[in-house]
């Protein structure tokens, strides 16, 4: 059976009056609550309360408003497959549901009342933004596999698809999640842990992103060493200055958060070896959790290579395989760059770095292709609008010309 929880938030709202109201609502049929098996947790924004007993939805949410007199958002995660939330305040209500249509096919119209609503929700949270919360309110059937395996934030827990992302939307809402403990107290449900980056390495643990694994299967460049690898890894925290960051113990996110603030805290950091490592490490953390996008960023950081004057070129063939696979195509001069290094440095794989450099040039071929049609097509454009005014023009000539012969005759 999968993961069926609700928990409501209460924003400026008193512990003992969200008390009292949960226990109110557990005498009203046809709610069947366990008010001695609830959780409450107080803060300067209000109180959360993780509610025991079956599913209230729309229901529970309007008679929690009701008996506190307060705003209520009650979310729920449901049999482990999606999660929503609906929120009474007064005559204001909204709702969302990550897959409105789950249990049947709805009207669009019914479907427009789940999408839910960043502007109601501002009012009465203390958040301002309202284009990070609409990050959150997505349907994720709308998007096939396109959300898969990403997240909404950077620094969330759960990424789409997932439904303990309503944990990190409580949290953008001013409402952190404060009961990890009392649940393990309780022989209750825990957020599913990430591993630690060590368990990670030690064990070769597959990454979490579909992006992440779906390369390793495409691209050539990484069939060989590379520096996303446990093994490449593993090798770099026999370095001392390493290993005594004890990064091993962290959590892939706590590992690249750590390494953005000691990056951040040292002068001339791209010059700076153990930043260098560091950023390497970083890579393969955010690689692990998303995909490329953020790996190639801390991958560019981990060689120095100015744009003027004199530098030792980059030796590690193992740090330019994965740089260049992750390197997108507005990148692709680095790419390029990366591939000409490798030839030098392991003619042994000529033929693979010849390919994918061939494979960038076939891209940049259809890339100019497609401009070149482009700049066609906006110059027709152009000609239209031109030749449209000109017509235009003559015609209003040719009213004002009419006009004064007609005043003349007249």
């Amino acid at each position: 059976m999968g993961v069926f929880l609700q928990f409501a938030l209460f924003p400026g709202c008193q512990e003992e009056t969200a008390r009292r109201a949960v226990e109110a609502a557990a005498q009203i049929p046809p709610f069947s609550l366990s008010p001695e098996q609830s959780l409450y947790s107080a803060s300067q924004e209000g109180t959360q309360v993780l509610i025991a007993g079956e599913l209230g939805f729309d229901a529970l949410a309007k008679e929690l408003s009701r008996l506190t007199q307060n705003p209520v958002m009650l979310l729920y995660l449901y049999d482990g497959d999606f999660w929503g939330y609906d929120f009474y305040a007064g005559t204001e209500e909204d709702h969302f549901s990550t897959m409105p249509d789950y249990f049947d096919s709805i009207s669009h119209a019914e479907k427009e009342l789940l999408v839910g609503n960043p502007a109601i929700l501002s009012n009465w949270f203390p958040t301002c933004d309202r284009a990070l919360l609409s990050q959150y309110l997505l349907h994720w059937t709308d998007y096939e596999e396109e959300l898969e395996a990403h997240y909404a934030c950077f620094g969330d827990s759960a990424p789409y698809g997932s439904c303990w992302q309503a944990i990190d939307f409580a949290a953008r809402l001013g409402f952190p999640w404060s009961f990890n403990q009392a649940m393990e107290n309780k022989e209750m449900l825990l957020l599913p842990p990430l591993p630690t980056l060590g368990e990670i390495l030690e064990q070769g643990l597959p990454p979490i992103s579909q992006e992440a694994v779906e390369l390793l299967v495409r691209s050539s460049l990484l069939h060989l060493p590379h520096a996303l690898t446990s093994v490449y890894q593993l090798a770099l925290f026999t370095d001392p200055r390493v290993a005594e960051l004890e990064l091993k113990a962290k959590k892939p996110q706590e590992v690249s958060e750590f390494i953005t603030k000691y990056y951040t805290s040292v002068k001339l950091p791209d010059r700076d070896p153990l930043c260098q490592c560091l950023a390497t490490v970083a890579a393969f953390c955010d690689f692990w959790l998303s995909g490329a996008d953020w790996a190639w960023g801390w991958l560019d950081k981990a060689t120095y290579e100015p744009v003027y004057g004199t530098y030792e070129k980059p030796t590690d063939a193992a740090l330019l395989r994965a740089r260049a696979a992750l390197t997108d195509f507005s990148k692709r001069h680095r790419a390029q760059k990366d591939l000409s290094r490798l030839i030098e440095l392991d003619p042994t794989n000529l033929t693979v770095y010849q390919a994918e450099i061939q494979r960038w040039k076939m891209e940049e071929r259809l890339w100019t292709t497609r401009q070149k049609q482009n700049f066609s097509d906006w110059q027709r454009q152009v000609e239209e609008r031109n030749c449209q005014e000109r017509k235009r023009e003559e015609r209003r000539l040719q009213i004002i010309l009419e006009k004064r012969r007609k005043k003349k005759s007249g």
